[in-house]
């Protein structure tokens, strides 16, 4: 117990070093800044650059407000430029004197936006006190409007529902189209579907409403349905044959790392989380120094290869415990270990459709196995030997 907490706590505290060295070098310009959990209070007078994990703003900015945030980015204050922002998940609410673009898996929308507004994402809110002085441009995969818009609205979406007010014309592309009784419209409606817009009897609009080409759109929305299911499908082959491509090359490693996971569980995940959070961190402070810029994006390329040997090493623990489970006490041949991997690469790839729980399981797992394998190579560069057992 206390050789785990040994590893963890050295591996961790040389990251918190390097971490500090950087930002102390770093000496960023004014406006700049970068940390895990990033608050910003009180009024500024430059523009402000913010990234990490999680970012809130609920100041006073005189310039423009570009947010880049791994899971959240709130918006609550007042900024007389524009806003940019991209996340996880993205809130805008307060007052924004120009622009807003917003990009994000859920993006949602709450703030009197002086100029235009385009966003992009899975869900996209527009709520009920939002104004939009401007056009409003939404791309996604589920869109709900219920504010109120001054110039024209374009929607391309799966599904779209229009509850709001909007003063100009409306052009939407959906398969799925629902005007709600609240829904007040002072132009123009045109739409394209497969199918014709559900239009409540309450709904206003002055103008006409106009459906076009509709086969197209449903034609394009059948083949990009089976686009996707290919390329998910290709996904998973691919990270099986990655497996099995780092199985055959390094199977004593592969192994050592994948037993890791069950016998070290707990300081795997905790060293796994702690690189998986700091390392976009100690890119973005090279990055801010412009000089190791070069530096910061070998790192992205070697976290981008971190994430794929985190999956494959939580695939073969996963396969190994199923094994175990089925064949107790039975030597495990290196065909079976390979089928055993290609089913636990395929039961992780379906978790991430699972509500709520599947991303954290996809989350878990990664921590896993990108700690796993960390502690596998501290162990070599200290000259531990292989534990008994764990060759194939």
């Amino acid at each position: 117990m206390c050789y785990r907490r040994a590893v963890a706590m050295r591996t961790v505290s040389l990251c918190h070093v390097v971490l500090l060295a950087l930002v102390a070098g770093a000496a960023p310009a004014a406006g700049q800044e970068a940390a895990l959990h990033l608050v910003k209070t009180g009024t500024f007078a430059e523009d402000l650059y913010l990234a990490g994990e999680r970012i809130e703003f609920r100041g006073e900015a005189a310039g423009d407000v570009m947010a880049a945030g791994a899971w959240n980015i709130s918006i609550e204050g007042l900024v007389r430029g524009d806003v940019a922002a991209g996340a996880a998940s993205v809130f805008v609410a307060g007052r924004v004197l120009d622009d807003v673009r917003a990009a994000g898996q859920i993006v949602v929308i709450a703030a009197e936006v002086g100029d235009g507004l385009l966003a992009a994402g899975e869900v996209v809110r527009i709520t009920e006190p939002s104004r939009v002085g401007g056009s409003a441009w939404i791309v996604g995969r589920r869109v709900d409007m219920s504010g109120q818009v001054r110039r024209e609205l374009r929607v391309a979406a799966v599904r779209v529902r229009i509850g709001g007010t909007v003063e100009g014309d409306v052009y939407l592309a959906a398969r799925d189209i629902e005007i709600l009784p609240t829904a007040r419209i002072t132009g123009n409606l045109t739409y394209w579907s497969g199918q014709e817009a559900r239009i409540a009897p309450e709904a206003r609009i002055a103008g006409r409403v106009i459906q076009r080409q509709p086969e197209l759109f449903d034609r394009a929305g059948r083949v990009l349905t089976l686009l996707g299911l290919v390329t998910r499908a290709l996904v998973v082959v691919n990270l099986f044959v990655s497996g099995l491509v780092l199985f055959l090359l390094f199977p004593r490693f592969t192994v050592a790392a994948a037993r890791t996971v069950a016998r070290r569980p707990w300081a795997s995940l905790g060293l796994g989380a702690a690189v998986l959070a700091l390392a976009p961190l100690v890119a973005v402070c090279l990055a801010l120094t412009v000089v190791a810029l070069p530096l910061a994006l070998a790192l992205v390329a070697l976290y981008s290869l971190a994430l794929l040997l985190g999956f494959i090493t939580a695939a073969f623990a996963l396969g190994d415990l199923g094994a175990r489970a089925f064949r107790r006490g039975a030597r495990q041949l290196r065909a079976a270990r390979i089928a055993w991997m290609a089913l636990a690469v395929l039961a992780l790839a379906l978790a991430r459709f699972v509500p709520v729980a599947g991303p954290l399981i996809i989350a878990v797992a990664l921590a896993l196995g990108v700690g796993a394998w960390t502690l596998r190579l501290y162990r070599g560069y200290l000259g531990i030997p292989e534990e008994e057992g764990v060759l194939p």
